[in-house]
Parts: structure tokens; sequence; C-alpha cells
């Protein structure tokens, strides 16, 4: 699957490319939520099913594996921004956000077809 680049609209009516993180960019944090991950393999294997309280526990055990979103923000988002010129620094945590949700996947227009 080739990594893809895509035209983001932020706040302001600016555009910025941005594109996903690659394979060797995202293992480090990948391999400590799926430590997490096994962590919690007793709440069930649909988190959509998962209780607000067990939720709140994964949610605090990636953040303290290092794996949560402001983790994943600093790792990737800076990399995967290939317009000349921004400054990250002056994008909002909306902004920030949907730039995550593409280079991450989470985007329709950029999601992975997962197999397993």
């Amino acid at each position: 699957m080739p990594v893809l680049k895509k035209q983001i609209e932020l706040n302001d009516g600016r555009k910025v490319w941005v594109r996903q993180a690659s394979g060797m960019e995202r293992i480090t944090i990948e391999t400590k939520q799926a430590r997490v991950f096994r962590k919690c393999k007793h709440f069930g294997a649909n988190p959509a099913e998962w209780t607000p309280k067990q939720e709140q526990e994964f949610s605090d055990l990636m953040e303290e594996a290092g794996a949560g979103p402001d983790a994943q923000m600093s790792a990737w988002i800076p990399p995967c921004i290939i317009e000349e010129g921004l400054d990250i620094n002056t994008l909002t945590t909306d902004e920030l956000l949907t730039i995550l949700k593409f280079v991450r996947g989470d985007d329709i227009e950029g999601a992975v077809p997962l197999s397993n």
C-alpha cells in the first residue's frame, strides 16, 4: 500500500500538503500500542463493547506507554507535513487532530484496508 498524500485545509483557509506516516515512522508507537492492547485483552476483543471505565483505563495506559495522540502528533506530524514554510507551532489543536487522522490512516481517504 503506497503512502498517500493529501491537501488539507486549515481553519484560516490555507491548504497544506501532508502525507501518511510510513511504516518505519509508525513502528515504534504501534509496538507500544500492541503491548497496551495485550494488557487489555481481558476487556474483550471489540473495543466498541468496552465500558467507559475500561476505555479510560486503556487510554491512560496508552498515554503512560507513550503511544497516545500527543505522542503520535509529535512523532508523525512534523515529518509528514510536506508544505514548505509552514510553522507547525501555529497549528491549532483542531488542525493537528485533522492532520493526524489522515497521517495515521483514520481518514476514509487514507484508510488502509486491514487483512487481520
